[in-house]
Order: C-alpha cells, then sequence, then structure tokens
C-alpha cells in the first residue's frame, strides 16, 4: 500500500483556510438548492405568490407592469383616464443576508433585478401616487 492510500485511509488532514473555503462552499450550496421556488409578494393587505424564475426571467419594467395591474386601485393613478401609471417601489427581504446592511426591507435598484430576485424571500410593493405628491406640494 503506498503512503497516499494511507493517508487517505487514515483520513488526510487538510489546513484550516481549505476546511472554512469548503465548509463556506457547502453552505453556500445547500441554501442555493433550499431556496424556496415561490416569492410572496405583499401590496397594502394582499399577498400572492410569485414564481421566483418567472419574475427573473422578466425585467424589471415587465414586473412592474405585472405589479400595477395586479395590485394598483384606480386611486394609484393619477388622472382617471389612467393616462399615467402610479409610481412603483419594490421593497424585498434577502434569503441570505451579509450583514446588517441587507437585512429587513430594502430598496431594489432596476440594475441587476434577476440576481436580486434570486435572493429575496418577500417582495413589499409601494405605490407613489403623482396625485397625493402635487397635492402636497401645491398646498403649502
Amino acid at each position: 500500500m503506498n503512503a497516499s492510500v494511507r493517508q487517505s485511509s487514515q483520513g488526510a488532514t487538510l489546513p484550516d483556510d481549505v476546511v472554512t473555503a469548503i465548509t463556506t462552499l457547502h453552505n453556500y450550496v445547500s441554501a442555493a438548492l433550499s431556496m424556496p421556488p415561490q416569492v410572496i409578494v405583499t401590496c397594502r393587505e394582499e399577498r400572492r405568490a410569485f414564481g421566483r424564475s418567472a419574475l427573473q426571467a422578466m425585467s424589471y419594467r415587465k414586473a412592474v407592469d405585472m405589479f400595477i395591474s395586479r395590485f394598483a386601485t384606480k386611486d394609484d393613478w393619477w388622472i382617471s383616464e389612467f393616462r399615467y401609471k402610479p409610481e412603483v417601489s419594490i421593497y424585498g427581504r434577502f434569503y441570505r443576508t451579509h450583514g446588517e446592511d441587507d437585512e429587513g426591507l430594502i430598496l431594489l435598484d432596476e440594475r441587476g433585478w434577476s440576481e436580486l430576485v434570486g435572493n429575496v424571500v418577500k417582495l413589499t410593493i409601494v405605490f407613489t401616487s403623482l396625485k397625493f405628491s402635487v397635492t402636497a406640494q401645491s398646498s403649502s
């Protein structure tokens, strides 16, 4: 029996940094495989489940249009003829966080949408009506 076989049968000793790297990789892969296929989307008091893959496949603008069609009410539109879409902000709660800066609800940017959706567990949709911001400015 040669030395390498004996060493592997006795359990080779790996350097600590290699063990740490393997453990980190294992945890990452395990977490990635355990990501739920759904993303819970909340707007006001309504909650719906959306497929993660479907959200990742669409652009941010397509997602905004879909959320407007699913959640917007007549009061969210600036003009009653539905000529101006409501402004939409999308906040996400991340599945895997990497420090205090990505804990809680975080405003998502349009750039990197599919990457961000790949790690969110919850989205919160907020409509900002231009009607209300114009009224508030004119009354002061």
